[in-house]
């Protein structure tokens, strides 16, 4: 497998992971944070669980943007192979 390619899948790979791990992260602050402290007097881990769903959210994002990059390059690899064979 050409290295090219074995990069693309791995960005893609990874990508997808870390985004699973973010939404995870986010699940958890409002599964833990959040849902738990609804109506009580001390609502204080709502503001304290912040720095989970910061990481959720980064992590979101970075494992779209990974995925984007894998899935572009990919196809640029592609279009780059028709454009030799044609000429």
């Amino acid at each position: 497998m050409n290295l090219k390619k074995l990069l693309n899948y791995l960005s893609i790979l990874s990508g997808g992971t870390i985004t699973l791990l973010g939404v995870a992260f986010v699940l958890i602050y409002v599964w833990e944070g959040v849902v738990p402290n609804i109506g009580k007097p001390d609502q204080s881990p709502i503001f304290w669980y912040l720095p989970i769903f910061f990481l959720g959210l980064f992590g979101i994002f970075g494992g779209v943007a990974l995925m984007v990059i894998g899935i572009n390059s990919k196809r640029n690899i592609k279009r780059n192979k028709r454009i030799k064979n044609h000429n």
